[in-house]
């Protein structure tokens, strides 16, 4: 009970963060908002909660852990549904945000599965940067690579279950559509083998030595 807990207010923390990302694109500044953003990881590491994208790369180094897995697979899912009802809420009372939210969502969409696969990959591997380096007592790497994935435009499976959320909101009509499912799995997957990546390689690296 107490990872689903962690799990939740996780998602509430993105949720959070999302909310002053897409006010800031209304207010000219996706910048600043970018760099905001980063609060919500920072708080999650500092207080140990639940996040999937700071969890699954661990996976690298515990392969044969199942339970620890399962784990991961459970936090994404109540990430997921934690985001997506609070986007709904917030879209339903903020008609800004969930146009905004609208918009970049089914812009994600649109683009082809490959790009999808690709940045999700790559906000994978920054995740995984934001929070071992914090671990390793370098809390500056939160508020870098954050901004550095959302503003170079990856993509990140719970931050983009708000997204779809306050675009369900706004009236869109793909949200439970099968484009929007593939979507959402291969932007989990992708995330995954992000994440995993530079435990994976640091393994060989020191078997080489």
């Amino acid at each position: 009970m107490n990872n689903i807990i962690k799990s939740i207010l996780s998602g509430i923390l993105i949720s959070i963060g999302g909310t002053v990302y897409l006010s800031s694109i209304n207010s000219g500044v996706p910048w600043f908002g970018a760099i905001l953003f980063s609060a919500g990881l920072f708080t999650i590491c500092e207080y140990g909660y639940n996040l999937y994208t700071g969890k699954v790369g661990y996976i690298g180094f515990h392969f044969k852990d199942v339970k620890y897995i399962g784990l991961v697979l459970l936090i994404c899912l109540f990430n997921i549904l934690t985001t997506f009802v609070l986007g709904f809420l917030m879209g339903k009372n903020f008609t800004e945000v969930a146009q905004t939210a609208q918009t970049i969502y089914e812009k994600k969409l649109n683009a082809s599965l490959v790009k999808a696969f690709v940045s999700s990959v790559f906000c994978g591997i920054l995740m995984f940067l934001a929070v071992d380096t914090w671990k390793r007592g370098k809390k500056i790497g939160v508020f870098l690579y954050v901004p550095v994935f959302i503003i170079c435009g990856f993509d990140h499976s719970i931050a983009n279950s708000f997204y779809n959320g306050a675009s369900f909101a706004a009236g869109s009509s793909l949200t439970f559509s099968f484009s929007n499912l593939i979507f959402i799995l291969l932007v989990v997957l992708g995330n995954g083998l992000g994440g995993i990546t530079f435990p994976v390689l640091t393994r060989f690296l020191k078997e080489e030595k």
